[in-house]
């Protein structure tokens, strides 16, 4: 059996995947060499942290300025140029960050912790400001994920009452405003419609790359750690969702089409998962 500390080699297939369909399809190598490099970093990242004892950050001092920091983050998209009048990124000169491909993941994992501690009100309220924002930038596919992964730390946090029942219809009417007013920003071959350029390389392409997209979600869904179940499905729903709104709208195919943003929300994210569970064999 892999042991824990490899799990994070998971990455690999999509992105090499990628980086292949790229190549046949004459994309520059300094596109898809990003991704590579990045992954190979934030891999070796993963196998130090794992070597250092588990930090305990689940007191509400340390939960509140990460939360905080994520919200003003998001809301700084708002004063970058944007394209075409959607903000989604924050440009650091030659950086470019999707802000909520990075740090949404973690505001789970986060919300995950407040609402196991009761917090439901807070979780709820952070949930909302959230969708907002997401639905201002406009960003439907994040908005989606992000709604629906919550809704599930919240209803297993919910303890039966109907109040609380009736408040969530309204982050899904975020949803719905979201995909009402899509926007009409034009695809880029290699970010969102990577998928179908791995079709039109043969139905065998597109079957391999799909199974390592859904091979991504596979540990947080069926090998969740015992402490955080819920909040590893959650984990799971969510990059799920991002997955099939890939085939709805012109959106980002996670670690597989070009970007750095989503390969470190998803680093984020299963490096939790890895320290989670090798928390509980402590």
């Amino acid at each position: 059996m892999l042991k824990i500390k490899y799990l994070s080699l998971i990455t690999f297939p999509t992105v090499l995947i990628g980086a292949i369909i790229m190549q046949v399809n004459d994309i520059p190598k300094s596109i898809w060499l990003q991704n590579i490099i990045v992954t190979i970093l934030f891999t070796l990242l993963s196998f130090i942290m794992f070597r250092k004892k588990k930090i305990n950050s689940n007191t509400k001092t340390k939960l509140y300025l990460p939360i905080t920091t994520i919200v003003l983050l998001l809301s700084l998209t708002f004063f970058d140029s944007g394209i075409e009048s959607i903000h989604r990124w924050i440009t650091l000169g030659p950086i470019i960050i999707n802000i909520s491909s990075v740090f949404l993941p973690l505001l789970l994992i986060l919300l995950g912790t407040f609402s196991s501690q009761n917090q439901w009100w807070f979780s709820y309220i952070i949930v909302l400001t959230i969708s907002l924002l997401l639905v201002l930038q406009p960003d439907a596919s994040a908005v989606t994920a992000f709604v629906i992964s919550t809704l599930v730390l919240l209803i297993c946090n919910i303890n039966r009452h109907i109040i609380r029942l009736v408040m969530l219809l309204i982050p899904l009417t975020f949803v719905i405003i979201s995909w009402v007013f899509l926007d009409d920003l034009a695809p880029v071959p290699y970010v969102e419609d990577i998928l179908f350029m791995a079709k039109d390389l043969g139905i065998i392409w597109f079957i391999i790359s799909l199974i390592s997209l859904l091979i991504l979600i596979i540990p947080f869904i069926f090998f969740p750690p015992k402490k955080r179940k819920i909040t590893s499905i959650s984990l799971g729903i969510y990059f799920f969702t991002l997955l099939v709104t890939t085939f709805f709208g012109n959106f980002p195919v996670i670690l597989m089409g070009y970007g750095i943003s989503p390969i470190i929300g998803y680093f984020i994210s299963i490096n939790w998962l890895i320290r989670s569970k090798q928390g509980d064999k402590n």
